[in-house]
């Protein structure tokens, strides 16, 4: 249940054949723009960003985003020299329309409550022994010259949409990840024009792992068909397992934000507000995508060092607050931070209250694992709320896409398991950084 519903065989045949005959655009709309990135940055392997202009279906019954065109967009946003009007740019968040599509909630099995509780149990007490043996710093750059953190949140950024191009599961995207970061601590020195193919075949081996369909090497050869070979591409997959010695399964960071939004929903559930993440409803869908999208730029973001499990419990914390309105403007915390400082020291009897018994009964699903209190969450926040310049960006993934009866056939975990792509995460990083300087 909490493994994102890994390999469900029951998928539409429907799925399979749209998703085959998408493969050759989907490449090209994940294409590096090289010629750009060698201006920008004087290095011709490292991708840009782009830009998907949105436009409405008249149908206003049938209301999901269809992608229209793709424009590169990477060397004007980096040039922005008046911050604060594009800080507001970036904090305009996209009104969620809840019409575009519904949940048949028909589908959901009944588990009785204490054979999940001892299930999750024996389960949980596994993976975190599991998890010691994949643990690494973060530290990779330190032993690196020609590699730059901004480098690395654009290769990440990449990574994502590729992901999103090809259907993929977020668990792929984050084992890829993974793999890099892992790789570039136990290598040194890599040289920046062989950085792209270590992306490349980083999410190639990640997709053989993870995805019940995967694609063909030369589908990824298109992504990169001026800078490499296929015979080069297998060539640093054999690097990457060998340096890994082919230690390919950990547990991402995906995991436990899944496990703990289902923490959280198990203690919500009978409390008002009732303000869930995995419930079977738009709302939930869009909060649950949201507090994703965060979590990946917090992710991909180098100069940001917090514990990953801090972290996932930290902005449901601020998203959970955000939907309850207890904040007015996220903008002006993002700037500010007197406003959560003062809060959060206080409200022993509302909202803080809450969320320290949510942990506080939690502790038994975590006495694996090191025990975790409110006031650890402290410093935590304060570094996440910057990241809520960040704008939503509500669009379905290009799978779910005018497929209604296919949303209504899937498991809701599977629904939520697609890697989805927000166009401004490379921007986000960009302002924060700058501001940092």
């Amino acid at each position: 249940m909490l493994n994102n519903s890994k390999k469900q065989k029951s998928k539409s045949k429907k799925l399979s054949k749209s998703k085959d005959s998408e493969v050759k655009s989907s490449c090209e709309s994940a294409n590096f723009k090289s010629e750009q990135a060698a201006c920008q940055y004087g290095y011709y392997i490292i991708p840009l960003e782009r830009q998907t202009t949105i436009k409405k279906v008249k149908n206003e019954k049938d209301i999901s985003p269809i992608l229209e065109e793709e424009i590169p967009f990477g060397s004007s946003i980096l040039q922005q020299s008046n911050l604060q009007d594009y800080d507001k740019l970036i904090c305009e968040e996209v009104v969620k329309d809840f019409t575009s599509f519904t949940f048949n909630n028909s589908l959901e099995h009944q588990i009785s409550q204490e054979d999940e509780y001892e299930t999750l149990s024996e389960f949980m007490r596994e993976q975190v022994k599991y998890e010691e043996n994949y643990s690494y710093k973060k530290n990779y750059l330190n032993n690196q010259n020609e590699i730059q953190s901004h480098m690395v949140a654009i290769l990440f950024d990449w990574l994502i949409e590729v992901a999103h191009s090809f259907h993929f599961k977020r668990e792929t995207f984050y084992l890829s990840i993974n793999y890099v970061e892992r790789y570039l601590l136990r290598q040194p020195n890599v040289q920046i024009s062989k950085f792209q193919l270590l992306g490349v075949a980083a999410i190639f081996i990640a997709h053989k792992c993870e995805e019940i369909y995967p694609k063909t090497l030369k589908d990824f050869h298109r992504l990169i068909q001026d800078q490499y070979t296929i015979q080069e591409i297998e060539q640093m997959e054999v690097v990457i397992l060998k340096s890994l010695n082919f230690r390919m399964y950990p547990n991402t960071p995906i995991f436990w934000l899944n496990y703990y939004t289902k923490l959280w929903d198990e203690f919500i559930i009978d409390k008002d507000p009732c303000v869930m993440f995995k419930e079977r409803t738009n709302e939930a869908y869009y909060r649950y995508r949201e507090l994703v999208q965060l979590f990946d730029v917090c992710l991909i973001d180098y100069q940001y060092k917090q514990n990953e499990k801090l972290t996932i419990l930290g902005l449901i914390y601020l998203v959970v607050a955000k939907q309850l309105q207890i904040f007015d403007e996220y903008e002006t915390m993002a700037i500010s931070q007197s406003e959560i400082c003062d809060f959060y020291h206080s409200d022993e009897e509302g909202y803080n209250k809450l969320f320290r018994q949510f942990i506080l009964q939690s502790e038994i699903y975590l006495e694996f694992d090191r025990r975790i209190f409110f006031e650890d969450l402290n410093d935590v926040i304060y570094q996440l709320l910057k990241y809520f310049i960040l704008r939503f960006d509500n669009s379905l993934p290009r799978v779910l896409l005018n497929n209604q009866q296919f949303i209504d056939e899937m498991q809701h975990e599977e629904l939520l398991s697609f890697q989805t792509y927000n166009k401004s995460t490379i921007e986000t990083i960009t302002i924060i950084s700058k501001k940092n300087q």
